[in-house]
């Protein structure tokens, strides 16, 4: 009975846990895709208007560590807006989908 009661009370913790990473792809789909495309094509007419690069597709960026593909999308003066509502742990899920598009074609 114990161990019951121990399961049952780590058991929302655990999933507490789970809901609170950060969903890159949705993070992508709110702030980036704008600009960036759903798919990372940069086939918007924001992305086209501002010759955004097309992340899909891209060797140097799937090449990239997470860490560094992070570095960049913070290093970039037009992604300043987006990143004040962002937290590190968003923009590091962020990075691992932008790196998922950039393997894709």
């Amino acid at each position: 009975m114990r161990y019951a009661i121990f399961v049952m009370a780590a058991l929302p913790l655990s999933v507490a846990g789970i809901s609170l990473a950060a969903d890159g792809a949705a993070i992508f789909k709110q702030n980036c895709a704008t600009c960036h495309g759903a798919t990372g094509h940069a086939d918007t007419p924001a992305g086209k208007s501002l010759k955004v690069p097309a992340l899909a597709g891209d060797a140097k960026v799937a090449g990239m560590s997470d860490a560094d593909v992070a570095a960049a999308i913070k290093a970039n003066a037009k992604h300043a807006a987006v990143l004040k509502k962002l937290k590190d742990d968003d923009i590091t899920a962020v990075a691992a989908y932008v790196k998922g598009l950039a393997a894709a074609k």
